[in-house]
Parts: structure tokens; sequence; C-alpha cells
């Protein structure tokens, strides 16, 4: 693996603050209040807490019992949610969404909002230390009544606190489908906060649309499931089931996490990730549970470059996405994402542009090719050449006469321009000025699948492939 494929900034938009828990916090915390642990010796204890592939579901989320046990009180609360920021700063993560379920630290008379302020607190103490201001995601759990779930939503919308930006559904997913839940999320959209979903981690796609069409979340936790839904032939995706076609409509997220499924079933080298990448989610890497899968958020990039190919170009595509999909105020997010960008330095070389047949054909017969229609058109630079899909499927679903044109960005001088959030809501880069037909290096058909929707055609992912690698 190559190291410079992950030197860069992070950006972390799924993990759980009890699953990141230092071993030594453990113990001290469960020494002040007189909880029993298995092990006094803090290199045991981690031993103990790393859930290991395989293991029972219950004995893994047992590791999560003797963690909420000591965290009942909002002194510890404040700790462990400092301590956790210091963790990410120290591994270079410049935004970090920290998610936590209230509801399970009333146990000893702490209310939603006293933990909700004391997560806050942690966070606001970690900032002023680190420069790293992380937010909070609050949880509902899938094995809880509704009524539950809506009392944590309201907490969250009720907290007055800038730093709360979303909710999150967490929790085993078999027998408890996000749709017993759309009410407290309904709440959730109605105040403007960020939604996010477990969904497609422990169960099948089936979970992935539960979530989808009942909660309408911004992004997917997990959703790895989703190949279930997918027709895979010589090591790609040439088709998707009606799940995973709205799933790649919606341009919802997925918040990836490499190790914590490899520790629930998945080896890493068996991922899905490239393919669900290549062929149009929206994938970013995450590290779930830091300490009780023992990760870190680099070390997922690390993984994603030596299991799957990962280039540079690949992890800042990745790293860009999350800075996108960040649960951010416009501005705020705006400046995310030009940090992302100016951090791992990694400008492309190269333009894909989707245009049709006759209106290219008409270009070179006239020696100059203006791109029209910014509303209703998209560029992509080739570090994120999946997106190229994104305007593909909203704007020209069905179509049979595309073409996707490779454009040698050097012609274009300073007419390449970053321009956030012109042209689709998405961040491309947009070009201004005509162009010379000797500009467009490649060109490529554009056929769509049978449910009208786009893949890559595999020509133009290896020229993708061979001009990163000039």
């Amino acid at each position: 693996m190559n190291a410079a494929a992950v030197g860069g900034p992070i950006v972390v938009l799924h993990d759980h603050l009890d699953g990141g828990v230092r071993p030594q916090t453990v113990l001290d915390l469960a020494s002040a209040y007189d909880v029993a642990v298995p092990a006094r010796d803090v290199q045991e204890l981690a031993e103990w807490f790393t859930i290991t592939p395989g293991m029972p579901f219950v004995e893994a989320f047992s590791r999560f019992d003797l963690v909420g046990a000591v965290l009942q009180t909002p002194a510890a609360l404040v700790r462990v949610a400092r301590e956790a920021v210091e963790d990410l700063a120290a591994d270079g993560v410049v935004h970090a969404e920290l998610r936590f379920a209230p509801m399970l630290h009333t146990l000893q008379g702490m209310t939603p909002a006293q933990a909700i302020e004391a997560v806050d607190a942690g966070l606001r103490e970690a900032a002023a230390t680190t420069g790293l201001d992380a937010r909070i995601i609050v949880c509902a759990m899938r094995d809880q009544p509704e009524e539950v779930s809506i009392e944590a939503i309201r907490a969250a919308v009720n907290s007055g606190c800038d730093r709360v930006v979303g909710v999150d559904l967490a929790g085993g997913e078999v027998g408890h489908p996000a749709a017993d839940h759309a009410a407290a999320f309904a709440l959730a959209h109605d105040a403007g906060l960020g939604v996010t979903i477990h969904a497609g981690e422990m169960d099948g796609a089936h979970q992935v649309a539960s979530a989808l069409d009942t909660c309408a979340p911004h992004r997917i936790g997990h959703g790895w499931r989703i190949i279930d839904d997918c027709v895979i032939e010589h090591d790609r995706i040439v088709a998707l089931g009606p799940i995973a076609t709205a799933l790649r409509a919606s341009g919802a997220p997925l918040e990836i996490c490499l190790t914590s499924n490899a520790c629930l079933g998945v080896p890493v080298a068996d991922h899905p990730v490239r393919l669900l990448r290549d062929a149009g989610f929206q994938v970013t890497l995450n590290p779930d549970d830091r300490a009780i899968t023992t990760t870190s958020a680099r070390r997922e990039l690390e993984l994603a470059a030596e299991h799957h190919g990962f280039t540079r170009h690949d992890v800042a595509q990745a790293m860009e996405r999350a800075a996108v999909a960040a649960f951010l105020p416009d501005g705020e997010r705006a400046a995310l994402v030009e940090r992302v960008r100016a951090g791992w330095d990694v400008t492309p070389a190269r333009i894909v542009h989707l245009a049709a047949r006759e209106e290219w054909e008409a270009a070179r017969r006239r020696g100059s090719y203006l791109p029209v229609g910014f509303a209703a058109d998209g560029f992509v630079h080739l570090s994120s050449l999946q997106q190229l899909l994104t305007p593909a499927n909203r704007f020209y679903s069905g179509r049979g006469d595309l073409v996707a044109l490779v454009i040698d960005a050097h012609f274009l001088g300073s007419s390449l321009v970053w321009e956030p959030g012109t042209g689709t809501d998405e961040y491309f880069p947009h070009l201004y000025g005509a162009l010379t037909p000797e500009a467009v290096l490649g060109e490529f058909e554009m056929t769509p699948c049978a449910d009208g929707s786009f893949l890559l055609p595999n020509a133009l992912i290896r020229a993708v492939g061979r001009s990163l690698a000039e």
C-alpha cells in the first residue's frame, strides 16, 4: 500500500461515541462508578473489547453494554466526548460527526437533554484545544418503541445546541424495520435536521428499501448489503435491481465502514465497496467503532487502498464526497469542501462531460464545442468519475444518444474553475468558453440499461485509470 494514497485531511461521518472509548477510560470510570469489568489490565481489557469476525451478535454487543454502564453521568460523557475528538484530531480528521443514543444514558436519572448537553460540553472543550469542532448526531434505537424514538428525536430538536446537526436510527435491523420509526424521523425533517439511517448492515437490501420509503434519509449508514440487489459479472456490477436503482437515484451517500463490516461478517477483501463505487453509488469511508473494532479513521482509508486498489484520487474523492454530504450549514460545508480539496491536492488532468451525440457531431463540424444547458448538465473530474452517473440518471434517463467525452484540461487553462453548487446540486468543476474538438481525448457511448438507468462503460473506466496513472 502506498502511504501517500491516504495522506490528506479526513472527514468522518459515521463514528459512534460509545464505540470509541479508550480502554483506560473505561477502567477509570468503572472504578469511579463501581462497575464490574472483565479485566483490570488495560491491554487485557482492550483485547476483550475487540469484536472479532464470527462473534455472535449478543457477545459482540456486550462490549457496548459495558461502555454504556460507565456512561451514566454527565461527567463521564464530557470526558469521552473530549477524548474522542482528541483521538480523531490526532489522526488527521478535520470534520467529525459523533453519534450517540441519549436514551441509553438515562439509567441513573440523567435526562436525554442532559446527555446531549454533556456531549456538547465535551466537544466544546476539545474544539478549544484541537481546533476540531465536531458535531452531534442523535440516535434512536430500532429495538425500542416508536414513542421512545420520538422522545429521542424531540430531545435533539429541542436541544438548542448548534452542534446537533442530525439524527440516526441504529441497532439491530432484523425484525425492526425503519418503517416502525417513520413518525420520529418526520419530526427531524420538519426541524431541518440531517437524517441518516443504519440500513443494509446486518440485514438485506429490503432494510434499505424500508429506510428510503419511510424515513427519506439524506445518507445511509453502511448500506453494503445493497449488493444483494445488484447483478455482478466479471467483477463489476452490470445491472441494478429496483432497490439498488432507488438508492443510487436518491443520491444518498453510503457511510461505508470496512473494519466494522468485517467484524460482523464480510471480510475486508470481499467487501463490495469498489463495485458499488464504480457503479455510481456515493461512497464514503468511516471508522464506526474505533475502540471496539480496533481501527482508526485513517486505517479505513489504508484498507480501501490495500484491498480495493483505491488510489490517492479515489481516497480524495471519498473524502470530498463526505465533505459534500456533511450535515453543516451551506457556508460551512462549502468551506469544508475547499479545505479537503486543497489538503489532498489531487486536481485531476481530465474532465468527463456528457453530451448528446448529435450535439457533439455538430460541434466537430463547426470546429468548436461549447457545452450548454448547465442547469441540466454536469461535469465531473476524474477523481470522482462515478458522479457522472448522477446527472446521467437524473437528466438523461432512458436516452440512447449520449456520449461521454474525456476532455483534456490542459486545453482549458484558466477556463477550468471550481464553482460549488452551480449547474447541479453536486460540486462540479464547470467550463466557460469554447473548446476545440482536439481537447476531447476520447468518446464513449453511454447506453442505458433496461430500466433506463446508466452504468459506466468498461472502456471509460479503463480510460480514466490510464489518465490518472499518467
